[in-house]
């Protein structure tokens, strides 16, 4: 019998994030010191309110057996009205939906909305999850720019590449993830003017109160023409430190609910009910993201600071649990292949664990997690390294 299975190129898709937190494992096991700088999951315990719902909740038979496939009402409304209080977001609780995490969201939606042919239009950087569910519905790929040195959308990049006649989709992600830009309000109107109501708009905000110079404004606050083409992703694994809980949730424009609703009826069934009392919990108290915010937006200025002057470039992050490292030079003057030389070679020599930036479209990028608390040290032993 022959197979007939969906090619999935592992060269460009195997996810390097993992493949090097798993050498990083190994190499601990042989008992080197090692600091890992792959995964974004924060260092930081979930708050006590919540540790405390989870530990109640779970023996609660009347909670586990709660089964709703679009989400707990009680957490819907409760992410309705932090979308109202914090971003002055107009939304109702049916417009939301929750899910595990955002990235079986971003595969749904990419399905739903877009017919095997037409384009999605990615942002360069982008995180990969994008290409995977875009292979998964038969979408061409087509990319708009990010500007790593000035952090900036290429509105020129995107006008050349956005087609109104077969593009389905097109991706925002801000604050983005590797380079950890975000998006000014008037880039936002342009790309929203430019797309005219024509193509569906994503816009990846899992990072929005993750902000180190100023509050996140969504885009569903202050746009006034086409809103019913914008939909909102976000999720509690960062800023709420909940990773692993894997709740994410959408803000979706009226015809999307009830197809959404249907696909997560027959796919999903229910997130787990105590996870999803937890981020009611969460909900409540901001004081967590804000205490994360801080110590993530000093490791990204030590890192530009400890970096400058050596023989890498560090982009500066505004937002984000990531800086991004340029080793172009390097990888050229010492004749490797790309990031993932660079990434392993760093690995041998020093203990740091990093991941390339081919997984987002930087080959010769390394991007560093915040989330260690030895982070300083590992950009010490980075600073050695590229001063050698």
């Amino acid at each position: 019998m022959v197979l007939s299975v969906l090619p999935l190129p592992s060269e460009q898709l195997e996810f390097q994030m993992f493949v090097m937190d798993e050498l990083a494992d190994s190499a601990i096991r042989e008992g080197r010191d090692v600091i890992k700088l792959t995964i974004g999951i924060s260092e930081l315990p979930a708050p006590d309110p919540v540790l405390e719902v989870f530990s109640t909740k779970v023996y609660d038979l009347e909670t586990t057996r709660r089964v709703f496939p679009e989400g707990l009402p009680e957490l819907r409304h409760a992410i309705a009205e932090y979308y109202q209080q914090n971003f002055s977001v107009d939304c109702d609780a049916r417009q939301v939906i929750v899910n595990a995490g955002t990235s079986a969201i971003f595969r749904n939606l990419f399905q739903l909305t877009c017919r095997s042919g037409q384009k999605i239009l990615l942002p360069r950087p982008f995180y990969c999850l994008y290409l995977l569910s875009s292979l998964l519905a038969g979408a061409e790929l087509s990319f708009y720019d990010v500007d790593p040195e000035t952090m900036r959308l290429d509105l020129a990049s995107f006008r050349q590449a956005y087609t109104p006649a077969d593009t389905a989709i097109v991706v925002l992600n801000s604050p983005g993830n590797p380079l950890g830009n975000v998006l000014t309000r008037e880039e936002v109107k342009a790309v929203n003017d430019i797309v005219a109501g024509r193509s569906l708009i994503v816009h990846d905000e899992i990072y929005n109160n993750v902000m180190f110079d100023r509050p996140y404004e969504c885009p569903l606050s202050y746009l006034d023409r086409y809103r019913d083409v914008h939909i909102v992703t976000n999720a509690f694994s960062k800023g709420f430190r909940m990773y692993t809980k894997r709740i994410g949730y959408a803000i979706l424009p009226e015809p999307l609910i009830m197809p959404m609703r249907i696909i997560q009826q027959h796919t999903l069934l229910t997130c787990d009910p105590v996870a999803q009392l937890g981020m009611v919990e969460a909900l409540k108290d901001l004081d967590g993201p804000r205490e994360l915010t801080r110590l993530y937006a000093g490791r990204g200025a030590y890192t530009v600071d400890r970096l400058a002057e050596t023989a890498c470039r560090p982009y500066r992050p505004a937002g984000g649990f990531y800086a991004v490292l340029d080793g172009s030079e390097w990888i050229r003057r010492h004749g490797m292949g790309d990031g993932k030389d660079l990434a392993r070679d760093i690995l041998a020599k020093t203990g740091v664990s990093t991941v390339p930036g081919t997984d987002f479209g930087l080959p010769n990028t390394l991007r560093l997690s915040f989330c260690n608390d030895r982070y300083n040290e590992g950009i010490d032993r980075l600073r050695d390294y590229f001063s050698a």
